[in-house]
């Protein structure tokens, strides 16, 4: 007798455990060490007996079956091996971040410009100190269009407090929304307000950054700043609208059951994120960044990271020139992190170079998990 896990239920396998990704239902099961072996076994081809305990809640979940003779079971997956393996094929450019401004007159102990201090900076307004003079109005709009020619799907206008030049910012969204990208606009709470929103009114979204859970509403799009720390007493912050933004000076006095570090970091993962996780960085891929004087930048945290100049060259030459340092940046699943490689659930997970160097001094290294997968075990 034979058992084999469904086409859409993946085994991956870490230093001590194992789990299974269920792609429907977005689940991941955590197996312990003889249950890990037995499933290996399985997908091995190799026979069991039948009834097993374990085989048999599997087979009631809907995760696999039992079957007479050897079966093949062709997995599901996105997109065509043939495809992804065409030399020369440009890789797809889904989002970049603009920075059309670098001043603000707010004095945020957490903003760039005083180091990486939050779990989802990108997300968020920043200012930096750095020399240089920013980008016009026309050469914005160059850039524009050259992401347009790359086709760029999304673009995240950031950079300081945008209202200090909200013609400016207007006027760039406007001339977005005719090459029909799917635009987003950060913009500070203290800042917004029902004009400026109205003003991008089926023309791009708002994402506000606030730190007042107080002041989110149904909806819209948030980011909120916070030590890890939420009372939520008569607020519910759980929707996808809401990503949960945590701050801290260095990040060694956490809760211990927060998200960012705990198990609760293990989210549900469905078909496309299975599939992108195990190709690609779950947040560097497919992302550039242009910053405020023109350096195309793989995040706006990494700043030491250009690949070039917008002022210099268009940036499909940059992108070009460049093509195999980006793809490797993209290509980076946490399959070749040095702690990540070693966890079964590698690719049910978020992460964040940026915050990870500054914490590390290693880009490749790893400071925010408690779990350890030599030992299978959540400190």
């Amino acid at each position: 007798m034979y058992f084999r896990l469904n086409p859409e239920c993946y085994f991956i396998q870490g230093d001590r455990f194992g789990a299974i990704y269920d792609l429907i239902e977005g689940e991941v099961y955590s197996l312990n060490s003889d249950e890990t072996i037995l499933i290996k076994e399985c997908e091995n081809n190799q026979t069991v007996e039948r009834p097993h305990p374990l085989l048999n809640e599997l087979k009631s979940r809907c995760l696999g079956n039992y079957f007479e003779n050897k079966v093949y079971i062709d997995k599901l997956h996105l997109g065509s091996p043939l495809q992804d393996y065409q030399p020369g094929r440009r890789p797809l450019l889904g989002k970049a971040f603009l920075e059309i401004n670098n001043t603000c007159n707010y004095s945020c102990w957490f903003c760039g410009s005083q180091g990486i201090h939050r779990s989802q900076g990108c997300m968020g307004c920043n200012t930096w100190s750095e020399e240089g003079t920013g980008l016009g109005l026309d050469e914005w709009k160059q850039v524009i269009d050259n992401l347009a020619d790359l086709d760029c799907r999304s673009l995240f206008f950031t950079g300081g407090d945008l209202t200090l030049k909200w013609e400016v910012t207007r006027d760039l969204v406007n001339y977005a929304s005719e090459k029909l990208f799917k635009s987003f606009v950060i913009i500070n709470s203290k800042s917004c307000s029902r004009t400026i929103v109205e003003d991008l009114k089926n023309k791009a979204v708002p994402i506000i950054q606030t730190d007042n859970v107080e002041e989110i509403h149904n909806g819209d799009h948030y980011t909120l700043v916070t030590d890890g720390k939420i009372e939520t007493s008569n607020k519910d912050i759980s929707s996808h609208l809401v990503a949960v933004d945590i701050v801290s000076q260095d990040f060694t006095q956490l809760p211990q059951d927060l998200p960012l570090i705990s198990k609760k970091k293990v989210l549900k993962t469905d078909l496309f994120r299975f599939s992108r996780n195990t190709k690609n960085h779950p947040c560097l891929a497919n992302s550039l960044t242009i910053s405020w004087k023109g350096e195309v930048l793989p995040c706006p945290l990494l700043r030491e990271k250009a690949f070039g100049n917008v002022k210099n060259q268009h940036l499909y030459e940059i992108f070009k020139k460049n093509a195999d340092d980006i793809k490797k940046l993209w290509t980076m699943n946490l399959g070749k992190i040095q702690k990540c490689k070693r966890c079964e659930f590698r690719y049910a997970c978020n992460d964040c170079r940026a915050l990870e160097e500054t914490l590390t001094g290693d880009f490749y290294g790893k400071k925010l998990c408690r779990y350890n997968p030599e030992k299978g075990i959540w400190i």
